[in-house]
């Protein structure tokens, strides 16, 4: 937060003898506690610690600064109980009254090492808090160039800008301007690499930094990335067969999101997926995953009927008094910019919903630690089977979505979900059941994903037409979805090409056509 920031600035004041007369003719001089306990035992450490104290008492003129005085307490002075003996021999002398003493720490160790010890009485407690954006960016145009002349590159005023902002937002674990300092250097590294000496740090190098800590796509959006958001739905139906206005609700959403045209402080996006079984809402998440955040193992999956009891809110954000932190935060700490997917949300308890209340209205969650964990980069998907007899019945009648929604929200939600919860939605999306030409596409991208299991084995796979209308009568169930189709074909295809592939019969450079009734020919 820029405590040694402080007495550099208390250096420079001297310099300029602009200090009170108690600071004038005074030299400011930096006691380092790793040289101080290197490479000897706490009683070495205690008679280096005395030479130095007597050192400074003799010369009258020398004002102590101590970095991280908490290292001089405990075990972290040698390893051995004698090492209080460090802390208390520095308490001796400071007692005295003779010495003019700055020391830092921060609030986590003063409370660990430093409340109740003889220490702790010594100094008059300053607190430091955290600059805010135009603070912090005050002190790094104070110290650019420093920074400059260490980096051997120039940076924009944009740069310096965009490092507060961006550590402000994305970089929660550790605060400013030290957090945007850090962005800076490795901007200055990275800009370096690519353009040479003397380059100069725009606002993209900082923004591909934090791109690469964070998996965030903070940069300009690039042409390529312009043109597949712009595609989206294409994308989405390749995977996603029969629900188009889904498809579009989400697109128009996303592209919002990477625009930024949202608000900074909730998720990028909140959505309840309705619809019966089977019907491709957990296969439209992973496509999200897949597409906006580039590739599924971005997504977080939580079994809401699994979390049906209140103790269960402790799996989600850890025990108190436990070191560790919930299953839920901790995968968002890990991995900040990520598919939250939720299914069965009906079934959840409600503290557990009054916990997703406040994760889609304030983005931010607090863990059974204390720790803050961010989920502004988020997108949020709940699935509930609620309602689904109703919506079908409503959708095969005509009725508009828009309608079938409002009708939701005053009826049959309101017996799971409570209206604020509802309101946090950005869309609530509807499924509708599939027909039958929606199985038969269905049927093709299964196959094609069996095709290209076996083109890596070096067999070709043919399907004829009659095949696929054979695998939507066995596998068309209105009720269950596509789920009976990928029963279908297990049973009727994969199983025989399985023991074909085992027998030996099947063979690399071979050809298998599946025909009427699924006859698999060897060709």
């Amino acid at each position: 937060v820029g405590k040694n920031s402080i007495i550099a600035g208390l250096a420079q004041k001297m310099v300029e003898d602009d200090v009170p007369a108690r600071l004038q003719d005074k030299r400011l001089v930096r006691l380092s506690v790793p040289k101080l306990l290197a490479g000897t035992t706490p009683a070495g450490a205690v008679e280096r610690l005395i030479g130095i104290m007597q050192d400074i008492g003799r010369s009258g003129n020398v004002i102590l600064f101590i970095n991280n005085i908490h290292e001089l307490t405990g075990v972290s002075a040698g390893g051995e109980s004698g090492s209080l003996d460090v802390a208390g021999t520095l308490n001796e002398y400071l007692g005295s009254g003779r010495f003019l003493t700055f020391a830092t720490t921060t609030q986590d160790e003063y409370s660990r090492h430093i409340v109740g010890s003889p220490l702790s009485n010594l100094f008059a407690k300053v607190e430091i808090k955290e600059m805010d954006e135009n603070q912090a960016i005050q002190v790094l145009e104070s110290k650019v160039g420093n920074i400059e002349y260490k980096q051997n590159v120039f940076f924009s005023y944009d740069a310096v800008a965009k490092s507060v902002q961006l550590a402000m937002r994305f970089l929660h674990e550790s605060y400013l301007p030290g957090s945007a300092q850090e962005l800076m250097t490795e901007a200055a590294s990275y800009a370096r690499s690519k353009k040479g000496l003397n380059s100069f740090v725009t606002g993209e190098e900082v923004a591909a930094i934090v791109a690469q800590k964070t998996g965030v796509p903070v940069n300009t959006v690039s042409a390529d990335e312009s043109t597949k958001l712009m595609h989206l739905e294409e994308e989405m139906h390749k995977r996603v067969i029969g629900q188009v206005e889904a498809v579009d609700l989400v697109a128009n959403a996303l592209r919002r999101a990477r625009a930024e045209i949202r608000s900074s402080k909730r998720p990028i996006a909140n959505f309840l997926f309705l619809g019966p079984t089977g019907v491709g809402k957990t296969e439209l998440a992973k496509t999200i995953a897949e597409i906006y955040f580039g590739g599924e193992e971005r997504m977080v999956r939580l079994d809401m009927s699994e979390y049906q009891d209140k103790s269960s809110i402790y799996r989600l954000i850890g025990t108190p008094g436990e070191k560790g932190s919930g299953m839920l935060t901790e995968a968002i700490r890990r991995s900040p910019f990520s598919l939250l997917l939720l299914d069965e949300m009906e079934k959840a308890d409600k503290d557990i919903l009054n916990l997703f209340l406040q994760v889609m209205d304030d983005g931010r969650l607090t863990d059974s630690v204390g720790r803050v964990v961010d989920f502004t980069n988020v997108i949020l998907i709940a699935t509930a089977n609620a309602g689904t007899a109703y919506v079908q019945e409503q959708l095969r009648a005509g009725v508009t979505s828009e309608i079938i929604k409002d009708k939701l929200l005053h009826g049959e939600l309101k017996q799971y979900f409570r209206p604020e919860f509802l309101n946090r939605f950005d869309g609530i999306v509807l499924f509708k059941a599939l027909n039958r030409e929606d199985i038969i596409k269905i049927a093709g991208l299964m196959l094609k994903r069996v095709a290209s299991d076996l083109e890596a084995k070096g067999i070709e796979l043919k399907i004829e037409p009659a095949a696929m209308e054979f695998l939507a009568d066995v596998g068309f169930d209105p009720e269950f979805g596509a789920r009976p189709m990928r029963r279908a074909l297990q049973e009727k295809v994969e199983n025989q090409l399985a023991e074909l592939l085992i027998s030996g019969k099947l063979k690399r450079r071979d050809t298998v056509v599946i025909g009427q009734g699924g006859e698999i020919k060897i060709v």
